[in-house]
Order: C-alpha cells, then structure tokens, then sequence
C-alpha cells in the first residue's frame, strides 16, 4: 500500500463510515482494485482509528456527560447496544474474516438498500420519539452485529433499526455514531494484540501510509458525521439504497461475468 492508496482508502473509510453506504464494503473494492496484499482487515480497522478520534470529536460533551454520570445517561444502554455485535464477532470470526475477501459483497450492498428502503416505509408510519429506549438499543445493536458483514452498512443498519421503534432519523443516527465508539475501539484493541503477538512487519511494512490513511480517514470523517446529521432529517435513506443498489449489480456482474476486479 502506497501513499497515494492510504489517501485514498482512508478518504473513502471516513466518507462511507458514517453515510449508511458500507465502508467495510468500500475498502474491501478499493483493496481489489489496489491490489493490495496486505491484510485488509488489519488495513480496515487501522484507519477505524481516524474516524473514532472524529466521533470522539463531535460528541466530546455527551461523552464526558456519560463518564462523569454513568448511571444518569445512556452509557447502559450503549453498553447493551454493543452486546450483541461481541457475541456475534466472537462466535462466527472466522466467517467475518473470510468475508472481507468479497465473496457476498454483492449480495451484501443489495441487503443495505433492502434495509434503507424499509427503513424509509416503517419510519413513515412509526411515531417519531427523541427518547432512546432499551428496546431501540437491543434492535440497532443486532442490527449492528449484521452489518459486521463487510457490503451492509453500519450506520444504514443500525439507524434504521432505531427508525424501526419509532424513533425519530436524526435521534437514531446520534445514537448510532455514538455506538460506533466501543465498537471500533473493540476491534482496535483486538487488531492490536494480534498484531503485537505476530509479525508486525509482515502485515504492515510500511507505517507511514497507514498514518497518512488514518489522518485522512480523521477529516473525512468528522465531515462525514457533521453532513449526516444536517441532511438526516430532510434526505431520504432510499436515496442511499439506490446507490447501494447500483453498486450492489455491478458487483454481481463483475463477480459472475466481467471479473475485473474480481
């Protein structure tokens, strides 16, 4: 991986982070078109670490609120949110690490726009609340353990799974973001004894790209957030489920038929 290719995976990491589009799924197609050798898990959740110092940025005061008031805020709920993604990484690992070859990849962005469309239908007829409740939780936290798979958005899953229990979309995703914290700080902390108890040089050569990916990944991804948050309320997440669609048939294609790049 190259400098140039770093700027470009962690350009593409911190946009897609947080718009509901899939960024594992991005890096897993940048990675192919690349060509990159390394491991793209590790590659992955190296340049996570940008966009959770932007997430930490954006919501530095809701984040001191929780610690200085653990039993107060939502810090719980946060907590139960998170559950079942562990249980679900640790149980089927093997799977997810095998995914981010890109066999479902296709099929995977097809879900994503499944979910935002349906996202858009229930939201519609769902009441709209700002109170994040233990039900709206445990909801985006399993839909949070699905998205694990690389090609179904984060974000898209776990706000819609907010809308679903009638929450409001601008609620949902403030509360999704924040559930991005434990979560890639998990895999930071997974990925680093790994690479602690193995051959740090082998899997990354070169630091200095994945440095520059992670600072690019920072900035884009705190603009990502900041432009979710002000269009959330006033653009449709169908909109995003049709590009998601798109890209999910021309996936196919090139999987079945071109093999471009796969």
């Amino acid at each position: 991986m190259d400098v140039m290719q770093a700027f470009w995976l962690g350009l593409t990491q911190g946009l897609t982070e947080f718009l509901p589009v899939s960024s594992s799924g991005h890096m897993v197609l940048l990675g192919k078109l690349f060509g990159i050798r390394n491991d793209m898990v590790t590659v992955s959740v190296l340049l996570h670490a940008g966009t959770l110092l932007a997430v930490i940025a954006v919501y530095w005061q809701r984040i001191w609120n929780m610690i200085l008031h653990p039993l107060k805020s939502e810090l719980l709920m946060l907590v139960a949110a998170t559950v079942p993604a562990v249980i679900a990484a640790l149980l089927f690992k093997d799977f997810f690490n095998q995914s981010f070859d890109g066999a479902f990849l296709g099929f995977s962005f097809l879900i994503t726009t499944l979910i935002l469309w349906l996202s858009d239908l229930v939201g519609g007829l769902a009441p709209k609340s700002t109170r994040v409740t233990w039900v709206s939780a445990v909801v985006m936290g399993i839909m949070q353990a699905v998205a694990i798979l690389p090609g179904i958005s984060r974000s898209g899953s776990t706000i819609s799974g907010g809308v679903a229990t009638g929450l409001s979309r601008k609620r949902s995703a403030d509360f999704a973001f924040l559930m991005s914290i434990p979560a890639i700080l998990g895999s930071i902390v997974l990925e680093g004894v790994k690479l602690l108890g193995g051959n740090v040089v082998e899997v990354i050569p070169d630091w200095t790209p994945v440095l520059i990916g992670m600072a690019t990944a920072l900035i884009s991804s705190f603009l990502a957030i900041k432009l979710m948050l002000a269009i959330i309320r006033r653009v449709r997440l169908t909109w995003f489920g049709l590009y998601t669609g798109v890209l999910g048939v021309l996936v196919l294609l090139d999987q079945y038929v071109f093999h471009y790049i796969f």
